[in-house]
């Protein structure tokens, strides 16, 4: 196919490479024709009117499929149109973050998703909301890695438990790490690790490539939390990251794990069942291993390699089908 991709094509607000760049890598190894078009030259284009040979965004746009992610500088539904108009094609708005707070979305976001003719994400619980608000909702989360870089085995167990996330209000991960701690002590690596250190919890800057990747292979446990563990199919894609680095993953139960995740990882739903296993599994690594060895049955599983598969297998059946006319009555 080819595709216009708007994205973010350098670092991203955590200081980690931007996932669009895999993503694209992965289009583009399996055949299909990517325009790369970088989400700030792509605003400053449609808010001039499409000057010429100003900006790094191709003079020939005509497409059969677009794809747009989530930026909140995107703060209407022009940047989708405009993607719609010159390329001739439909456009897929893909947003991997959890957007509602309260329930509400944030105005800029509901715009671009009500322009967009398919809007993609985990967010599955939130069907009802969106489709209240007009949106062609479609649950594709985005639960993958870059499936290039290096993994590490058989590495002496430097840590004991470890998060490897920010500090946020967002959640319940805070209370449940200062309690896991007075079990078993965790060391958080997050961008803003100071946050962690001013509640007593050990920190270190946050690590990203080989080097999430190595922490992950030298830890024991790895605590994983959503950031809303009610809404069914979300959850962050270190899950996938920590799963292919062949960690043993203990992750607050989200709905939805179970059909996903299965038992390549261990789950707890409470302080007391965290506590409780992280005990265990700190004291049975013959168990942990276990269930790290079914998560790496199938190496490609949590890459961008087999969710760029997916995605144009959806995007060629969506162009195919009239836009999925036929999909439900939301897509109808």
């Amino acid at each position: 196919m080819i595709v216009n991709f708007v994205g973010n094509t350098t670092i991203g607000m955590s200081g980690e490479v931007a996932d669009e760049t895999h993503i694209v890598r992965e289009m583009k190894d399996q055949g299909h024709d990517v325009r790369f078009i970088p989400r700030d030259e792509w605003r400053e284009y449609v808010i001039e009117k499409y000057p010429e040979n100003k900006y790094k965004v191709p003079t020939n746009l005509k497409a059969d499929i677009n794809i747009i992610c989530k930026w909140h500088h995107f703060y209407d539904g022009s940047f989708v149109k405009a993607l719609k108009e010159l390329s001739g094609a439909p456009v897929i708005y893909w947003v991997w973050d959890y957007m509602p707070a309260e329930r509400t979305f944030p105005d800029w976001h509901l715009a671009m998703a009500k322009e967009a003719d398919l809007f993609l994400s985990g967010e599955k619980s939130m069907e009802p909301d969106y489709r209240a608000n007009g949106i062609r909702y479609y649950y594709f989360s985005f639960d993958s890695c870059d499936g290039n870089i290096k993994t590490y085995s058989e590495l002496n167990k430097k840590y004991g438990v470890v998060f490897l996330g920010g500090y946020t209000e967002q959640g319940d991960r805070i209370k449940y790490i200062q309690e896991i701690d007075k079990v078993s002590p965790v060391t958080a690596f997050a961008p803003n690790y100071q946050e962690w250190k001013k509640i007593g919890i050990r920190a270190e800057p946050a690590v990203w490539g080989e080097d999430f990747n190595r922490v992950v292979a030298e830890s024991s446990i790895v605590l994983g939390f959503s950031g809303n563990t009610n809404c069914w199919g979300y959850w962050s894609n270190r899950v996938g990251k920590v799963l292919r680095a062949g960690g043993f993953l203990l992750h607050q139960f989200t709905p939805g794990m179970e059909i996903f995740l299965g038992k390549k990882m261990e789950y707890f739903s409470s302080i007391e069942e965290a506590k409780e296993k992280v005990k265990f599994y700190m004291e049975n690594p013959e168990k942990r291993e276990d269930i790290v060895k079914r998560a790496l049955v199938d190496p490609d599983e949590y890459t961008s390699k087999r969710k760029v598969e997916q995605l144009m297998i959806l995007a060629e059946r969506f162009v195919r089908e009239d836009k999925g006319k036929l999909w439900g009555d939301n897509l109808s």
